[in-house]
């Protein structure tokens, strides 16, 4: 009798247990289609590039995120360097991620998070590989051609003001804890 009542108590735990945490939910990818003209008004930064460098990836706020490195050849607008970094969605189609794949070259429309300054991009982007963005780029107009002489690596200036505040604050401890110590080493020997 015992083990009945044992077995039903672990059984409406366990359904307990699902009907207060589902799991976790599944997200269908639908983006808006918009022209090459509406996307060069609407994002940050517009330009061709051949990816040189893929980094790891990073989770920001739910959502994972790989590091792709560029180097730019031609821009329309928001990059003004040679070799520029971008994050994109990296959670597959189903959650509007994608993927680039290294020495290939992309038309790619990103946008400018307010908070980090970093160029984010995903599936709904509307990137294209440079074999079949032919069309769009002749729709954007003339961009700028871009050289090494003309601009420097985007990623050396970038100072991310939260990396700021958490190295200040660190310094900031390190320094009342050294502080601290020398006082009570002064104290003891008065």
């Amino acid at each position: 009798m015992r083990r009945v009542g044992a077995a039903v108590l672990v059984l409406l735990f366990f359904v307990a247990n699902v009907m207060v945490w589902p799991g976790e939910r599944a997200y269908a990818c639908s983006c808006v289609e918009s022209s090459v003209k509406e996307k060069l008004e609407t994002y940050s930064a517009v330009f061709t590039g051949k990816v040189v460098e893929i980094g790891g990836d990073s989770i920001i706020s739910s959502r994972e995120y790989k590091k792709y490195t560029l180097d730019v050849d031609t821009t329309w607008k928001g990059v003004d360097a040679k070799k520029t970094t971008i994050l994109i969605n990296n959670m597959g189609e189903g959650a509007c991620g994608i993927t680039l794949a290294k020495d290939q070259s992309y038309l790619i429309f990103a946008n400018q998070d307010d908070k980090d300054g970093k160029l984010y991009s995903s599936l709904c982007s509307g990137n294209l590989q440079i074999e079949q963005a032919g069309e769009a780029i002749n729709m954007l107009d003339k961009g700028t051609p871009v050289s090494s002489d003309d601009f420097t690596d985007s990623s050396s200036g970038y100072s991310n003001p939260w990396m700021i505040s958490l190295y200040a604050g660190g310094a900031v401890v390190i320094l009342a804890l050294v502080g601290g110590s020398l006082w009570r080493k002064k104290q003891r020997r008065a």
